[in-house]
């Protein structure tokens, strides 16, 4: 008998181990048709990896083939399910079908059983290769990165703005609208397709060169430059699905610093510490938090246009008051460290020129752009911020010496820990300078400008992560990076982007929107503008008074924007270049400041929300702002609409960019949805409520501008503790008291018996660790809070917290704010060991219930307040509101 349970056993685990390795490996088949080579790797059940090249441009020898710096992924274990039919390739989820003449691949979707679309190299023997793409039966696309398309216009995916061009070399910094100001056109190849028919895929181009895409034609064409055209296809269910593919293939975003999240107070520019200490004394008397202030260029002496002694580029402090200038950063350490105590960080920006004259040049001659008519020597550059080189971010060893030379010893080691890479498309260039350069082919290594170009701010800011990682011994402070340009897979560096020099005016700002609508899909979840623009001059009026009226209305729906949709929060103009007047951008000196303070409360009152948000965007690739369609595809209404944009999937948010709107309809996807200021309920087919107000009061009855928002029935939003003492995201406060309470906002669900979650995230917010591949690793607690409806019974759950952190928080109160279905409840219970159940005490006021210590509830109307008292977090807390029939 016992030798029969032996044999049964072996014969179990032999059937297991068989199954977890029938197709362990990347399949792969070459086409030929006269020329051209199609080179085909079936990389996933939903994934295919295509390469086009001619026998002439034959690629190098990779292994298993070649990717550019955009991509971070290509270790997969190949399809659990394999078909080669000759000039037909098949797994579980996707089929090719080849093209025996041409080599057009046809890709058909197997689990929806739909016909997707063909593609064709048109045009591969020229230079500016061709690649036609059949419609089928898209309708929509999105992605591709950042292009200002139609000016005043929140709407539109790429089939409705035609074409998306670049510059010569792809990135460039460009005008728009004949408004001050300019934005960056950034190229990041990444094309989402969705039609009626349920039909969808990923279309991304590992390709580092100028592409210019035509959705006018038929069929569809894109233009690029590169010796080989590489890309991938994904099908998948959805776009969340699909997204989860493409972010795996480039990477998810580091967690950032909880303090990116705030108000980061920046101008060009602040010209010593007094400066920035008056703003922030200002800003701490009228009560606004704030996290911290950004340095633009005087931190390190600022320019001198066409000069060789410009101090650009020598990344080190300005304290000498006797140098011909007044900037002056004395006892920088010290006052940095002072900031800090105070609960205020320092950004500090960086370029990648360097002039000749500073000290930085001598050291880094050999890690400069060299000039083609000498390789031994820098290629020079004679431009506004002076004269000199250009960084090789593609050279290594000169990318590591920058940061542990300069960056490291004269920023990171004295506190800061925010970087601003700025005119990074690169802005300015020697078109024919030579590179250390990335890729190597059978004919040499690639190391012209276009080969690096598009790439350039991407490598910078890699360069900076890897320089923290290489450091992590001496410091585990996680760096944040603002940058204007990139390419793919640039978010996974830690970055958040930026829209660029953009002026002054609201139709400027919904055009940006529009964009973070594709810069979503594309994968940058933390995005911003200049808020109130950088370019002042854009503000509208024939005279003074008109033009402060604009600027004062311009820069509080702005504001308003920002606190909902940007990371940071960062108001910025220009009071330097192209100005006589002198600009403010703190919240609390310009628009209205009763509203300015409204919102920026209410951004940091959810923070627990946006930084859970974060969590699941590094650990599930979710956006942590998508536009309605990502989680709506089927809904036809919303798949141009960039004007309403969820925070994550239960708060949606209606912007307001127009100097004369003061109410706006609001679209709703079908389900039911709660107005976050007033509370009211409404059911949705999918439809617009109408002549939804932008201005109400506050709890002091103050008339203030806000935005129209809205939380899906189910919800559950955690909060931070946000009054007139709040300091900062942490909750700091003026008054050194200590509010670590957690705060539940709870919407009671539409369905019985529906179980509805939210998982909170917490950790120290400042510090990272790493994996033996560079990875980010994070010592983080998690708190699965649920709801549960059962007719006149509603359960909010707040389970026991799993993972610690350091200095973590082991006994807090829990708050309950449960927003009910027009009724009251007859009483409220706690159940905190699942055995022992208690009723809350019945307390007559709110004030009554902020001042209690004990378990208790208040009403007010619909809304029924709940405390459990401080207790353990370990423990789970069970709140059970109980309604009469």
């Amino acid at each position: 008998m016992k030798n029969h349970i032996i044999l049964f056993f072996i014969i179990v685990i032999t059937v297991t181990f068989s199954g977890q390795f029938l197709y362990p490996e990347i399949k792969e088949k070459t086409f030929l048709a006269a020329d051209l080579v199609l080179h085909i790797h079936v990389l996933d059940d939903d994934l295919i990896h295509c390469e086009y090249y001619t026998k002439d441009n034959e690629p190098g020898n990779y292994d298993p083939f070649y990717t550019s710096p955009m991509i971070d992924n290509k270790d997969y274990n190949g399809p659990a399910a394999y078909k080669d039919n000759s000039h037909s390739l098949e797994t579980k989820e996707i089929k090719l079908e080849i093209d025996e003449t041409n080599l057009g691949v046809k890709f058909f979707d197997k689990k929806k059983n739909k016909y997707l679309t063909s593609i064709v190299m048109a045009d591969y023997k020229n230079t500016y290769k061709r690649m036609d793409i059949d419609p089928g039966n898209i309708r929509d696309t999105y992605g591709l990165g950042q292009q200002f398309k139609i000016l005043g216009s929140t709407e539109g995916d790429w089939i409705d703005h035609k074409v998306r061009t670049s510059g010569e070399f792809g990135n460039v910094f460009e005008s728009f609208g004949s408004i001050a100001g300019m934005e960056g056109n950034v190229q990041m190849p990444v094309l989402y397709a969705t039609g009626d028919d349920g039909s969808n895929y990923v279309l991304f181009l590992d390709n580092i060169y100028k592409q210019n895409w035509d959705f006018s034609t038929f069929w569809w064409r894109v233009n690029m430059y590169g010796d080989q055209v590489r890309f991938y296809f994904m099908t998948g269910e959805d776009f969340p699905d699909l997204r989860k593919d493409y972010m795996e293939l480039v990477g998810n975003p580091p967690v950032p610093p909880k303090k990116a999240f705030g108000l980061w107070v920046s101008e060009f520019g602040y010209k010593n510490w007094d400066q920035i200490d008056t703003i922030l004394r200002g800003l701490r008397k009228d009560n606004f938090p704030i996290d911290g202030f950004v340095l633009d260029l005087f931190w390190f002496g600022g320019i001198l246009g066409k000069k060789p002694e410009s101090p650009m580029g020598r990344l080190d402090w300005d304290i000498n008051n006797e140098d011909g200038n007044d900037y002056y950063f004395p006892g920088t350490k010290e006052k940095i460290k002072s900031y800090s105590l105070d609960n205020i960080g320092i950004a500090a920006i960086e370029e990648s020129y360097i002039c000749e004259d500073t000290d930085t040049y001598e050291d880094v001659q050999d890690y400069l752009v060299k000039s083609k008519g000498d390789p031994e020597k820098p290629a020079l550059l004679t431009e506004w911020f002076g004269k000199g080189g250009m960084l090789d971010w593609s050279d290594m060893e000169g990318a590591a010496w920058i940061h542990n030379n300069k960056r490291y010893e004269n920023l990171i080691k004295k506190g800061v820990t925010v970087h601003w890479t700025d005119l990074g498309e690169p802005e300015k260039y020697d078109k024919e300078g030579i590179y250390d350069g990335i890729e190597e082919t059978k004919h040499g290594k690639k190391n012209k400008h276009a080969d690096i170009h598009n790439i350039y701010n991407l490598l910078w800011n890699k360069s900076i992560y890897e320089g923290y990682y290489n450091k992590r011994k001496e410091i585990n402070t996680r760096s944040f990076i603002l940058t204007r340009s990139g390419a793919s897979g640039i978010h996974r560096f830690g970055t958040a982007m930026w829209s660029g020099d953009i002026g002054s005016n609201l139709k400027l700002l919904a055009t940006h929107l529009n964009c973070q609508m594709h810069m979503s899909f594309s994968g940058v979840d933390y995005y911003g503008a200049d808020i109130g623009g950088f370019r002042r001059e854009g503000v509208e009026g024939s005279n003074d008074e008109e033009r402060k009226k604009y600027e004062n209305v311009m820069y509080t729906q702005w504001f308003a924007n920002g606190c909902w949709f940007d990371t940071p929060v960062r108001p910025h103009t220009d009071n330097t270049f192209q100005t006589s007047k002198k600009y403010n951008t703190a919240p609390n000196l310009v628009g209205d400041v009763k509203s300015n303070l409204y919102n920026l409360r209410q951004r940091y009152e959810l923070i627990p929300y946006y930084y859970s948000l974060a969590y699941r965007a590094y650990l599930f690739s979710e956006p942590v702002i998508p536009p309605l369609v990502f989680y709506y595809q089927n809904d036809k209404n919303v798949r141009d609409m960039g004007h309403e944009k969820l925070i994550g999937k239960d708060i949606l948010v209606a912007i307001v960019a127009d100097i004369n709107e003061k109410q706006r309809n609001v679209y709703l996807p079908a389900g039911t949805w709660i107005n976050y200021h007033t509370n009211q309920r409404y059911t949705s087919a999918g439809a617009f409520i109408n002549d939804i107000p932008v201005y109400g009061k506050d709890k002091n009855n103050d008339n203030i501008f806000r935005l129209p928002v809205f939380v899906r029935a189910g919800a559950i939003l955690p909060l931070m503790y946000v009054d007139e003492y709040t300091k900062d995201v942490f909750g700091n406060r003026t008054d050194e008291s200590l509010h670590n309470e957690l705060i539940l906002k709870v919407y009671e669900s539409k369905e019985n018996n529906k179980k509805d979650t939210f998982t909170l995230y917490e950790d120290d917010g400042i510090t990272l660790h790493y994996d033996k591949n560079k990875k980010p690793l994070y010592k983080y607690r998690t708190t699965l809070v649920s709801q549960k409806k059962n007719k006149n019974r509603i359960d909010v759950t707040i389970d026991k917290t799993r993972g610690k952190y350091p200095g973590e928080i082991t006994r807090r109160d829990n708050i309950v704010i449960l927003f009910t279905d027009k009724r009251t409840p007859s009483k409220v219970k706690i159940n905190s060991f699942w055995i022992f159940s208690s009723s809350l005490d019945h307390l007559g006021s709110k004030s009554e219930f902020m001042d209690s210590k004990k378990p208790s509830y208040y009403v007010d109307g619909d809304v029924v307040y709940a405390k459990s008292g401080v207790k353990p977090v370990k423990n789970v807390k069970k709140f059970s509101f109980f309604f009469e029939e």
